[in-house]
């Protein structure tokens, strides 16, 4: 007969599993959790779908700006705000390309304030380009800015966090 509990094998056996309080803490803690981060990674996404956006559309113009030089024909580009859509056009070779900005995203111009009007950007075969300077925008203030180089014909980006 053991005269100690220590040296024995038979200790108090407890359940294994977690108890319903426990679990309740720990869902209690993950919601919590959840509802502080939902904000930031919703955000964070806008964020990113605007910078894609953005270089999306840099692209867009880089590409025009190439088959005008490489074709020795005039490109336009057309954005249309009301519609997030802009157009890549090839008026003397019947080229149409089609792109849809995001839905939460807005387009427009420096210095036109809330434009609704259609942009028209025209590459010539020389590769020239007139100096502009684009912005999309999108619900939390975050600014994207695209700026067509007047010698260099090719757009730069940048990226402003302006918004919340």
């Amino acid at each position: 007969m053991p005269t100690s509990v220590a040296g024995s094998r038979r200790r108090g056996r407890r359940e294994e599993g977690l108890t319903l309080l426990e679990l309740l803490v720990v869902l209690a803690l993950m919601s919590l959790l959840i509802g502080l981060l939902a904000p930031r990674i919703g955000r964070a996404t806008d964020n990113w779908r605007l910078r894609r956006a953005g270089e999306h559309l840099s692209q867009i113009l880089r590409y025009a700006r190439t088959r005008a030089l490489y074709e020795g024909r005039y490109y336009v580009v057309e954005i249309e705000p009301q519609a997030n859509r802009v157009r890549l056009v090839g008026p003397s070779s019947g080229f149409v390309r089609e792109y849809v900005l995001p839905g939460d995203v807005r387009c427009g111009e420096e210095g036109a304030g809330g434009s609704f009007y259609v942009m028209r950007l025209i590459f010539s075969p020389s590769g020239a380009v007139e100096e502009r300077t684009l912005w999309l925008r999108n619900r939390q203030g975050s600014e994207v800015k695209i700026h067509l180089n007047l010698l260099l014909g090719r757009p730069s980006v940048e990226v402003f966090q302006t918004g919340a």
